[in-house]
């Protein structure tokens, strides 16, 4: 079943998850080889599920890919790596290479290859566009639509996206904070980043908080910092994003999550304009840029009483709301085109242009999720694509998400039957012995039906 032999290592690995939160769990690595490996941790994750996971070994420094998690084993859990980065995956062969003895040279990108194309034509749309999705956590929608140099940044031409950064750039480089208001997917971590690089703190940190993913227990530690002992697990002092932020940007996401009495302490620290830690009695000068952000009506939420007036009125500086796609489709395939270009570059891909049928499948689309369901489709088409052009079906919109119940009695039959095998084969590990005693069926019979479904990469 395995690709490539494992070989014994002990190398650091942080890994997340979405069932984690934010917070990467460190673990170590075992049995490692190009496919896969054992991971050795207290925290467990759930079976199949998708994790970002972060190598760092001497020999190799540090890499990055996403995972997911085929069996539980002793102490720990096993994993498939799913690359998308061939550097990553060339470092890990020269370092793999002098422990086999042998030169694997040549055979990682057919191991890109049969991965990916194992995993998607063994999985229904709804796993994939989840998996395209947890990759995009790697390296994240703001950081594909933005960047740091002219030519790696989208701005768009749709006049209200050009009203959008007409007031941003008004009130840029002013001190007042921003609210950014707009539907979930839009981009305003984005135009949060375009807020502080236009900024007089455009030279400091820049710090995003999602407010929607703190634990209420944990918020005021988190926000703003804590002391040796000021509670149980408190081992050392910590700063919190406030002061992390110090001479930059902070960047309060999903704000209208934030709980009540948290909502309090904010209110308290805008209006004083400085902070103390958990435990401590000491103010600290509030000296970052504040912007703020929901996708949630505040107005609503403070006539409702979920939300504080007094903040709202604090935070609401200036209120920029950004426009959803529907209201800005003079973008949507100039941005789709963008999105394609700078995934295929960072992935080491040749960039394809969308084929006519393609586009008019962009511009017809709804985009309920906006920027962030655009850009999930079209980092699903750079990487299933096969053809010279990206095709409709790349994109994974405008079908059924679900074909079970499409095609002939055998295309049905055979659909069924190899997703039973694919479940299968992850349940016991790819061990083919005990997969043939679920199923009542010989060893034989189990290997047949992997050649006939390309299964052999599970």
């Amino acid at each position: 079943m395995r690709q490539f032999d494992r070989y014994a290592v002990n190398a650091s690995v942080s890994y997340r998850s979405p069932s984690l939160g934010r917070i990467p769990v460190q673990g170590s690595l075992r049995d490692l080889s190009l496919s896969g490996a054992r991971i050795a941790s207290s925290q467990l994750v759930p079976l199949h599920s998708w994790l970002s996971l972060e190598i760092e070994h001497a020999s190799v420094g540090l890499l990055q890919t996403t995972a997911r998690v085929v069996r539980p084993a002793e102490e720990g859990f096993g994993v498939h790596f799913f690359w998308t980065d061939r550097k990553s995956l060339h470092a890990l062969r020269d370092f793999l290479s002098p422990l086999s003895g042998t030169a694997e040279a040549g055979r990682e990108d057919s191991t890109l290859r049969k991965i990916w194309g194992t995993l998607l034509r063994n999985s229904p749309d709804s796993l994939v566009n989840t998996m395209i999705s947890w990759c995009n956590s790697t390296f994240s929608l703001e950081e594909e639509i933005s960047g740091r140099d002219a030519e790696d940044f989208y701005e768009g031409a749709s006049p209200a996206i050009r009203k959008v950064y007409e007031k941003i750039r008004l009130f840029a480089p002013t001190a007042l904070p921003v609210l950014l208001e707009g539907e979930t997917g839009t981009g305003k971590e984005v135009f949060s980043r375009t807020v502080h690089r236009l900024s007089q703190n455009a030279s400091g940190p820049f710090i995003p908080v999602n407010c929607g993913a703190i634990p209420p227990t944990l918020a005021e530690s988190l926000l703003f910092g804590h002391e040796k002992g000021s509670f149980t697990g408190a081992n050392t002092r910590n700063k919190g994003h406030f002061e992390e932020a110090e001479g930059g940007t902070i960047f309060l996401d999903e704000i209208g999550d934030l709980p009540l009495p948290i909502q309090v302490k904010l209110l308290r620290v805008l209006q004083e304009r400085a902070f103390s830690r958990v435990g401590s009695h000491e103010e600290i000068p509030l000296s970052c840029r504040i912007v703020a952000a929901s996708n949630k009506d505040l107005k609503r939420e403070v006539r409702e009483g979920r939300f504080r007036q007094d903040l709202y009125y604090r935070l609401e500086g200036v209120a920029v709301t950004i426009p959803p796609l529907r209201e800005r489709t003079e973008d949507i395939l100039p941005l789709a085109r963008f999105l394609a270009r700078k995934i295929s570059r960072r992935m080491g891909l040749i960039a394809k242009d969308f084929s006519p049928e393609a586009e008019r499948l962009i511009l017809t689309h709804p985009w309920t999720g906006n920027v962030r369901e655009l850009a999930n489709a079209v980092h699903r088409s750079v990487v299933v694509s096969r053809h010279i052009e990206i095709l409709p079906e790349d994109l994974g919109v405008g079908f059924p998400v679900d074909a079970r119940g499409v095609g002939t009695l055998r295309e049905r039959k055979e659909r069924h039957e190899r997703e039973v095998l694919y479940a299968c084969l992850s349940r016991n590990g790819g061990n083919v012995g005990k997969v043939a005693d679920e199923l009542g069926i010989s060893r034989p019979s189990v290997y047949n039906l992997m050649r006939k479904y390309a299964l052999d990469a599970v």
